[in-house]
């Protein structure tokens, strides 16, 4: 079962392989939003572009979408956490996470 890093949180969790990473954030307390975008988002869809995540390694989780070159042009380095299915060990970046 792969283990993901939230690094900024310093949580370290253990998923079943083809979940998804927003979820998984949200699960165990960890918000993958910032600011007014805690209330206000697509809750999930790709629509919004508002969870943006840094993943390392980036081969271990889903390709980016369509969604994700669109929101993240110009962020190569970024995705967003709801269209992140994980299937290995990684470590990730939330934007506005715990510091």
């Amino acid at each position: 079962m792969p283990t993901v890093t939230f690094q900024r949180e310093n949580k370290v969790v253990t998923v079943e392989e083809g979940e998804n990473l927003r979820y998984v954030a949200m699960e165990h307390g960890i918000s993958v939003y910032c600011h007014i975008f805690n209330l206000t988002n697509c809750h999930g869809n790709g629509l919004c572009g508002s969870d943006k995540v840094q993943i390392t390694p980036s081969n271990v989780v889903s390709p980016r979408t369509s969604l994700e070159n669109f929101h993240l042009k110009k962020r190569p380095d970024l995705r967003l956490s709801c269209q992140v299915v994980i299937h290995g060990d990684c470590t990730v970046v939330t934007q506005c996470g715990k510091k």
